[in-house]
């Protein structure tokens, strides 16, 4: 058990390890509550960190893949306008 001592100001500071162990930032809002003679503080989840929800959900989809073909696509039709590919390169395809 850390303890922690109360600011003039009303604060503590949590300790680093219980801030890396949560992955608490700097910007996180806590709902705090009394129970008992105990504090109790609950993280918020903001808005803006909900996207961490979603990240790989694509992942076995296949949609970077077809994507990247579909750039790959737009580049050479690009490069066909713009006069930039030899007529042979396009006989080969």
């Amino acid at each position: 058990m850390r303890v922690v001592t109360l600011s003039t100001k009303g604060q503590i500071v949590l300790p680093r390890k219980i801030r890396e162990a949560l992955g608490l930032r700097k910007g996180d809002r806590f709902a705090i509550t009394l129970e008992g003679n105990r504090v109790v503080l609950t993280r918020l989840s903001l808005p803006e960190r909900n996207w961490r929800h979603w990240r790989g959900c694509l992942a076995e989809s296949g949609a970077l893949e077809a994507h990247m073909a579909d750039h790959a696509d737009e580049v050479q039709r690009d490069e066909r306008m713009s006069g930039r590919v030899r007529s042979s390169d396009l006989a080969s395809e």
